[in-house]
């Protein structure tokens, strides 16, 4: 009953925040939402969707990605800052140490892991610019997957990590999953504060 209850006022807050955004900032939430989607991860609580669930299937997967690159495209003016942090993003080496290592989980989630450790009023550090410095430095590649299109791909050297890939089987299809051993994940974090720079 708890966890209904608390599920419920996600959902109920979340709404009521978008529903008195400007058409900007609703455009903005939508696309993220929508990328949260089309990446198996529910957008109201950041929880991961499990493998059979419908939007996991290709198809789904594929519109979802298509319709969050069109709104991309859209034009985004507005006055309103954006939420502003006292602090860059930044954690302590001994809070590293403390940041929860798994055998094998997605970028989203180390991600979460991570913020959760930095000082209140910081920036968080986001997954994608993860992504692009991994990229950057010749861990992952853009590949052209059949049925799927461009998706992240670990190289030579992101195999040696510990970066992982392939299609996964859910009740609803095939989708394609990129992975962080506990030792990519702990490259990850040796490289943070490059990460958090680049």
């Amino acid at each position: 009953m708890r966890e209904k209850y608390w599920r419920e006022s996600v959902i109920f807050t979340s709404y009521s925040t978008a529903y008195h955004m400007n058409d900007r900032n609703k455009l903005i939430v939508a696309k993220d939402w929508i990328l949260k989607l089309a990446n198996g991860i529910n957008p109201l609580d950041g929880s991961i969707i499990p493998d059979g669930d419908i939007v996991n299937n290709v198809y789904i997967s594929r519109c979802l990605f298509y319709v969050s690159e069109l709104l991309g495209t859209l034009p985004q003016k507005s006055n309103k800052k954006s939420k502003e942090y006292e602090n860059e993003f930044y954690i302590k080496p001994e809070d590293i140490e403390k940041v929860t290592i798994v055998e094998r989980t997605g970028i989203a989630n180390f991600v979460r892991e991570i913020n959760k450790l930095i000082p209140e009023n910081t920036r968080p550090i986001s997954y994608g610019k993860i992504l692009n410095w991994l990229m950057a430095n010749g861990y992952l590649e853009e590949v052209e997957v059949d049925n799927f299109g461009k998706r992240k791909n670990p190289t030579a050297s992101g195999c040696a990590v510990g970066i992982s890939a392939g299609l996964r089987e859910g009740t609803n299809g095939q989708y394609w999953a990129v992975e962080y051993n506990s030792n990519a994940q702990r490259f990850i974090l040796s490289n943070i504060y490059a990460i958090s720079e680049a």
